[in-house]
């Protein structure tokens, strides 16, 4: 036997027709579920209707553009270091190409020559001088500059991502980075 709380609808005398509940105005006109008519009092309201627009010279009104007010709390030392490397890279290419330009610059206008000619001079012109043309030659200049790049590129990765280190433990005492991002309108 089921209680009346129980999940099958099933009573002393066989299963039990599930009831319906009727709202009043339905009770009471028998129309089966339709909505009552309006009365004189409850007209239907009209279909709306669109209001012809002015077109002026003068610009739309603009919206407000939203802020957002983010903490950069993390930063991935993995995704610095990557990204240090490739800046670095790209810095020392530079490097190398400014100073194989400025050495060919140095090379036609015959500014190593002179340079060379000044220090034979300036050193009496013996044996013993300083033979600039080749100090200053493409293979020293150059390897010289592949060096530096060399240098240069270890170096900011290493310090770009020892400075990622140190933001991600600096953040626990300061809060992290304030970021303002808005809307672009």
């Amino acid at each position: 036997m089921n209680t009346p709380g129980s999940a099958h609808p099933t009573g002393v005398n066989g299963p039990q027709q599930p009831r319906v509940v009727t709202s009043s105005a339905q009770s009471a006109t028998g129309d089966g579920g339709r909505p009552p008519a309006p009365t004189s009092r409850q007209q239907a309201a009209p279909p709306p209707v669109a209001k012809p627009t002015k077109r002026s010279d003068a610009p739309a009104p603009k919206a407000r553009a939203r802020h957002a007010h983010l903490f950069v709390t993390h930063i991935d030392p993995w995704s610095v270091a990557k990204n240090a490397f490739m800046l670095a890279l790209a810095l020392g290419v530079v490097i190398i190409v400014a100073v194989t330009l400025i050495w060919v610059m140095l090379t036609v206008s015959g500014t190593l020559e002179s340079v060379t000619a000044t220090v034979t001079d300036l050193a009496g012109g013996g044996e013993e001088t300083l033979n600039t043309a080749s100090l200053f030659s493409f293979s020293r200049v150059i390897g010289a500059a592949s060096l530096l790049a060399l240098l240069e590129v270890i170096l900011l990765t290493a310090l770009a991502t020892l400075f990622a280190f140190l933001y991600n433990i600096a953040v626990g005492i300061t809060g992290g980075l304030q970021v303002t991002l808005t809307d672009d309108s």
